[in-house]
């Protein structure tokens, strides 16, 4: 079988863009969405890629020439979707430790204009320890400092030679966070002056919000999937269709030209909003729906969306009490909604239950609750399956069990364990004792740690959470889901 660099060859671009980070979200995310830019929009745009903690490149990039596939896999408009796409405008990939002289020159390329990073949630840090004459030094903001004021001192602090930086870490205002982090670094090396300066008035530091599930390098289908493209990718990544890059600067549009039906890139000033649909409409659905599923006998998000009380669970919980909470036009709101349906039943996506499970209480607390209150005051009633979610919550949790840093839970003859906050389990477990209606008002009462107020000061919300609780131990939760989803 032929390599992928005997079929394709890189396309020859100027380098626009250096990328702090090598792995599967930022090639299936951002150098996706460059590559379809560069041939559908004339962005002409390459990539240098800097690996920032390997100390040396890896070599699958260099025997490949940077070339790799993405492959798509899922639906969409309710039929089954599948692409193949070699990325193709990787100019250079290197790692800062290996040769730091190579890295530092990037920034003298008059072409450059973006730096794009993904270095996890624990990558925008402050490390006093860090030094300006580090080669490099270890933090990524430390670099990215370091590299800003070489490219503030070769073009002489010019205004149009500042960098956009375009996080896409995981943590709310990223963008901001990773200018603090520079800053903090430029006045605790002593840089000039005027350089940090130039980095408000020439530089930006957008905050955004990504999202699109990246499975990674495909082992279990790998030869199958090399048979259909006709050659050997020890780079190919796997990811689902849908895609969204919130990104919070309106005036980056016309410089940024990535959007596209299929890949939506939305500028604006208020990203919060869009943080707000994901997190209500996305992973509230998740956590309303997965802890009484799992009780009901699902193991997957797909299973449960064949099922036809849990789908009409979800239809009923996400259209009829969440889509209408989310401050965005509604026909956006429910255009994400049908577009996260579509993604809960990617077939090429097994997403287990007891995964998303994983500390729900606090998941609960920010993902649920805002959702809860603001449809108690839009409606003037409590919300049905969002009242419930919390009862099926209790549900899952009510075990004196415990295990090795757990609560042991049982479905059937099955052993299940609950993993949260330590301390919040280990009262569970005294709770869980005592009659029901102790269990739920002990937790709904907690207010410090738990849910930031006490649940039972919300009219009524006790005791729908306590007759909810009642007929899932009762009927059962499959039975229960069943005969509630009937209800109007």
């Amino acid at each position: 079988m032929k390599n992928i660099q005997d079929i394709y060859h890189r396309a020859a671009h100027p380098i626009k863009v250096l990328q702090f980070g090598e792995g599967n979200f930022l090639r299936a995310f951002v150098d996706y969405a460059i590559d379809r830019a560069n041939e559908e929009q004339g962005f002409d745009a390459g990539v240098a890629v800097v690996m920032p903690r390997a100390k040396k490149v890896n070599a699958r990039f260099v025997e490949q020439d940077n070339l790799y596939t993405v492959c798509l896999r899922g639906q969409r408009a309710g039929k089954p979707y599948k692409e193949n796409r070699v990325v193709t405008c990787l100019e250079r990939v290197l790692a800062a430790h290996e040769d730091e002289k190579a890295y530092m020159q990037l920034a003298d390329l008059d072409t450059l204009e973006f730096v794009i990073s993904n270095t996890t949630e624990a990558g925008i840090v402050f490390r006093e320890e860090d030094q300006f004459e580090d080669a490099p030094p270890q933090s990524f903001p430390a670099k990215l400092t370091k590299f800003l004021f070489a490219r503030y001192q070769h073009f002489d602090g010019a205004a149009d030679k500042g960098l956009i930086m375009l996080p896409v870490e995981l943590i709310d205002h990223n963008g901001a966070a990773l200018k603090a982090c520079v800053r903090n670094y430029a006045e605790h090396w002593q840089l000039a002056p005027g350089f940090l300066s130039w980095l408000d008035t020439a530089c930006t530091f957008a905050d955004t919000l990504v999202d699109r599930i990246v499975a990674g390098y495909p082992r279990a289908e790998a030869a199958a999937y090399e048979e259909e493209l006709g050659y050997h990718d020890a780079l190919m990544t796997q990811c689902e269709p849908f895609a969204l890059w919130v990104i919070g600067d309106p005036q980056l549009k016309d410089k940024l030209p990535l959007n596209a039906p299929d890949f939506p890139v939305e500028f604006t000033t208020d990203i919060a909003k869009f943080k707000e649909q994901k997190v209500r409409i996305l992973n509230g659905a998740h956590t309303s729906m997965v802890l009484g599923a799992y009780l009901a006998g699902f193991d997957y998000v797909g299973d449960c969306m064949k099922d036809p009380a849990i789908r009409r669970q979800l239809d009923q919980s996400v259209y009829g009490e969440i889509v209408p909470t989310v401050h965005l036009p509604q026909e956006k709101a429910k255009s994400f909604a049908d577009a996260v349906f579509e993604r809960f039943e990617n077939p090429f996506v097994h997403h287990a239950l007891l995964s998303i499970a994983l500390n729900s209480i606090s998941k609960w607390r920010a993902r649920v609750l805002p959702t809860l209150k603001d449809s108690l005051e839009n409606t003037g009633k409590l919300p049905k399956w969002l009242t419930y979610s919390l009862a099926a919550l209790l549900a899952f949790y009510h075990t004196t069990e415990q295990g090795d840093g757990c609560l042991l839970g049982h479905r059937g003859g099955q052993v299940y364990e609950i993993h949260d906050d330590a301390d919040k389990l280990a009262k569970i477990a005294v709770w869980a004792a005592l009659p029901d209606t102790g269990y739920v008002e002990h937790i709904l009462y907690r207010e410090a740690g738990w849910w930031g107020e006490d649940l039972t000061a919300i009219p009524g919300f006790a005791a729908a959470v306590q007759h909810h609780f009642e007929q899932l131990q009762l009927r059962g939760a499959k039975a229960y889901i069943e005969l509630l989803g009937k209800e109007a």
